[in-house]
């Protein structure tokens, strides 16, 4: 059973569970689940706990997962906030792009002008997740559309109109990550330099603070993922759409299997005029991966090591060949054994006669066919490190790959002496035909991959991330902050593959715009041959953060 699903299994027996599952055959649904949302065999549903072992157990059902954090790619903040600026550009306001672009994300400030054309809002509708139910479909958060836009636009106080404010939990302006990266795909160039995709219709999908099966957390999960992607398809109707995420964490396989994955290929797969952008990741040098191999019978250390005084939880996952059984012995950094586990077997971490944590260990993974093993540790660990010692008690392949999952609070890493810096994409874009956007330089005459951007390959070897964008200081749409009551003309600056993927997704919406009816297969191949590209004489591991290269907007828009 999928780690976090064992972790919510006890509780209100009547509780509705958000899940997302795998079927066995499309067509054919368990018992006493609700079917919300469906990419070919994937679907997001909620199952009543006491229902949950029943279910699991159900032969239509190939996997069931729990929902997983999903942050928002991390990025750079620079030193210069927010400052006034006015393109040169000039704006055509009178052509509608019959391209729809979509976002799932958070902070959309549609005050902001480079989201209005003729007075007029430029986005369709926003689902904001956190919110109270509106009584729509999906069982939580509402829908504003566009005519309610318009009406706030029209008032004094447009965001206490409209019950939503993009700058929440911007306390400190430096600009919600929603606003920055939907200036960078489709500003208009009232304030921001104009993008590509000036004049494009806007569904939004703001993932905000959300309740994760009575957590509250201040990100999404990947059942509201998958919901988001329904939500923005379902408003496009026939329309072409290209969909941007700047999102994804740390852990999983890394092997384009997830849940989430698998139905962003069903999708992409199945709809032709689509288009799904992502970011790589900003992991390149967060420490937070390394693999090896183990031999029979042999004994690897990997020391983990935690921040001073951190409260936080931490997660590492260990994930290694379904033919191999593993076990791990846990030390602290007193060299005192907390376990010594046994395989397949779940099991408590104690320390001082304290639960600190929890092991647990599963065999054959559905979707991977691999065994993983999820080292919990809960806020009370006191420890300055870890040794987690892998044994081998039955090794043929003896590959694994080790992951400390993403804590903006408290980020804990493996000693830099064993980091791995290759395999370092998001936990989510590692699908097949989704289009995956490292960040470079564009000041650079180099165009210098930046340190931070994720490095490829997937661990089933193929080329993530696919294409490079501009990526360093890039100065965009500012929303307004938490104090402020509508947005003030300003911009602000930020650094990642955030701000890459969102550059390439405007062209995705040229490529569009020219040859409407263009599948999955055929938008990979016209973006991929306007590349330019990336040769790297002295470094051979560059070429696994490069892709096909520099993405050359000339050869798209000619």
């Amino acid at each position: 059973m999928d780690p976090r699903l064992k972790i919510i299994l006890y509780g209100n027996q009547e509780e509705e569970l958000s899940l997302l599952m795998r079927l066995s055959n499309s067509k054919l649904y368990p018992k006493n689940c609700k079917v919300i949302s469906q990419f070919g065999d994937i679907i997001s549903c909620r199952i009543k706990r006491k229902f949950l072992n029943q279910v699991y157990d159900s032969p239509e059902v190939k996997s069931l997962k729990a929902p997983r954090v999903i942050p928002s790619d991390d990025f750079i903040y620079e030193k210069v906030r927010r400052y006034k600026y006015k393109s040169k550009i000039a704006i055509n306001e009178n052509q509608t792009s019959k391209v729809v672009f979509g976002i799932v994300d958070f902070g959309f400030d549609f005050t902001h002008p480079d989201f209005i054309n003729n007075g007029k809002t430029r986005f369709e509708k926003i689902w904001v997740q956190s919110e109270k139910n509106d009584g729509n479909k999906f069982g939580y958060g509402k829908f504003i559309d566009k005519n309610q836009l318009n009406d706030a636009l029209d008032d004094d106080f447009p965001f206490k109109k409209i019950g939503y404010h993009p700058g929440k939990s911007d306390l400190f302006g430096t600009g919600s990550h929603g606003t920055h990266v939907l200036g960078i795909a489709c500003g208009n160039g009232s304030v921001a330099n104009k993008s590509f995709a000036p004049n494009c219709s806007i569904i939004a999908v703001d993932m905000g603070s959300n309740l994760v099966n009575g957590s509250n957390l201040s990100l999404g999960d990947s059942v509201k993922l998958i919901e988001g992607l329904d939500f923005i398809l379902t408003e496009a109707g026939n329309r072409p759409v290209v969909i941007n995420m700047s999102l994804g964490g740390h852990g999983d396989a890394h092997t384009g299997q997830t849940l989430v994955e698998q139905a962003i290929d069903n999708l992409l797969t199945s709809r032709n005029s689509t288009a799904i952008v992502q970011s790589t990741g900003n992991y390149h040098q967060a420490k937070a991966h390394t693999y090896g191999d183990i031999k029979n019978n042999k004994r690897i250390k990997i020391p983990w090591l935690f921040k001073k005084k951190d409260r936080t939880p931490n997660e590492m996952e260990i994930w290694y060949e379904g033919d191999d059984i593993l076990s791990v012995d846990i030390y602290d950094d007193n060299k005192k054994l907390l376990l010594s586990s046994t395989s397949f077997q779940d099991e408590i971490i104690v320390k001082d006669n304290q639960e600190v944590g929890i092991c647990l260990h599963r065999s054959n993974e559905p979707n991977t066919h691999k065994n993983q093993i999820n080292i919990l540790v809960n806020g009370k660990l006191n420890s300055k490190y870890w040794t987690i010692e892998l044994i081998g008690k039955k090794v043929s392949k003896g590959r694994y790959h080790c992951y400390i999952e993403r804590d903006d609070s408290g980020q804990s890493i493996f000693l830099p002496q064993i980091v791995n810096k290759t395999h370092t994409t998001n936990s989510i874009c590692n699908s097949k035909y989704s289009i995956v956007v490292g960040a470079y330089d564009q000041t650079d005459n180099n165009k210098t991959i930046l340190p931070f951007s994720s490095s490829g390959p997937t661990v089933d070897g193929r080329m993530k991330p696919e294409v490079l964008a501009p990526g360093s200081k890039i100065k965009s749409s500012c929303s307004s902050s938490s104090r402020e009551i509508r947005a003030s003309n300003k911009l602000c600056s930020k650094s990642g593959s955030s701000m890459a993927a969102p550059y390439v997704a405007s062209l995705v919406i040229k490529i569009l715009e020219k040859e409407p009816n263009l599948n999955i297969k055929q938008i990979r191949e016209k973006l991929f041959k306007a590349c330019d590209p990336a040769v790297f004489p002295n470094n051979n591991l560059e070429i696994f953060r490069a892709g096909n290269g520099y993405v050359n907007p000339n050869k798209i828009i000619k």
